[in-house]
C-alpha cells in the first residue's frame, strides 16, 4: 500500500513538473512570437517605402536595372514569407531591403531631378529610420529566441519540448555598430538633402506660416498692451 502511495506521489510530482515546464516554454515561445511581430512590422514598413521606388520610374534618371531587380526580388520574398511564415525567407527579404534602400538613397542624393518626388525621398528617409530601429528590434528578438532555445534544448526540459513539438526558434543576423552608425549618417544626409531640395511651393508655404505666426504674435502683444492699459486705468480710478 505504501508503495502505491509513493508511486502516486512521484507520478503527481512528475505531472506537475511537466505542466510547469510546458507552461514556461509556452510563455517563452509567445515572447518570441511577440518580438517577431515587431520585426515583421518594421520589415513591412521598409517594404512599403521601397514600393514607392517601384512605382516611380527612376530608370529614366539612370537608376540601374539591377537595383530594380533587387527591389522586385525583395518584395516577392517578403510577401511569400509573410504568407507562409517562413522566417528564413523573411530574413533574406530583410537583408535585400536593407541593401536596396541605401542604394536608392545614394541615387536620390546624386540626382537633384528628384525634387519633384518629395514623397519618394521622404519615404526613403522613413525606410532608413526603420533600418536603424531594426537594430534594437533584432537584438530583443534574438534574446527572446535564445532564452526559449536554451530551455527547449536543455535536459530534462528537452524531453517535454520533444513530447509537445516545441521547435527551435531561428535567429536574425545582428547589425554591427558600424552598420547602425552608417544608417544614421545616411538618415542625416537625407534630411539635409530634403531640406535643400524643397520646391517653390514648399518654400512659399513655409513663408506664409512664418507670416501667420508673426501676425499672431503681434496680435497677442497688442492684446496684452490693451489689458495692461485697462488695468492701469482701473488702478488710477481706485486711487
Amino acid at each position: 500500500m505504501l508503495g502505491i502511495v509513493v508511486t502516486v506521489i512521484i507520478l503527481l510530482m512528475l505531472l506537475f513538473w511537466i505542466i510547469g515546464a510546458y507552461n514556461r516554454m509556452v510563455d517563452l515561445r509567445n515572447e518570441v512570437e511577440n518580438q517577431y511581430q515587431n520585426l515583421e512590422t518594421q520589415i513591412g514598413v521598409k517594404d512599403q517605402k521601397i514600393a514607392l521606388v517601384e512605382e516611380t520610374d527612376l530608370a529614366q534618371l539612370g537608376l540601374e536595372s539591377s537595383v530594380y531587380d533587387k527591389i522586385i526580388d525583395a518584395r516577392k520574398k517578403f510577401a511569400s514569407a509573410k504568407s507562409s511564415g517562413n522566417r528564413a525567407d523573411m530574413m533574406a527579404a530583410n537583408g535585400l531591403l536593407d541593401s536596396v534602400i541605401p542604394q536608392v538613397l545614394a541615387f536620390a542624393e546624386d540626382n537633384p531631378e528628384l525634387t519633384s518626388h518629395n514623397v519618394l525621398v521622404a519615404g526613403l528617409e522613413e525606410g532608413v529610420q526603420a533600418i536603424a530601429k531594426m537594430a534594437n528590434e533584432v537584438e530583443e528578438y534574438n534574446q527572446a529566441a535564445k532564452n526559449y532555445n536554451t530551455v527547449t534544448e536543455m535536459f530534462p526540459t528537452l524531453l517535454v519540448a520533444r513530447m509537445f513539438g516545441f521547435k527551435r526558434a531561428e535567429l536574425f543576423d545582428l547589425y554591427s555598430k558600424e552598420q547602425v552608425d552608417q544608417m544614421f549618417d545616411r538618415r542625416a544626409s537625407l534630411g539635409s538633402f530634403v531640406e535643400s531640395k524643397k520646391s517653390a511651393a514648399d518654400i512659399k508655404t513655409e513663408e506664409l506660416k512664418d507670416e501667420i505666426a508673426a501676425i499672431e504674435a503681434e496680435t497677442e502683444l497688442m492684446k496684452a498692451k490693451a489689458e495692461l492699459a485697462a488695468l492701469k486705468e482701473k488702478m488710477a480710478e481706485d486711487e
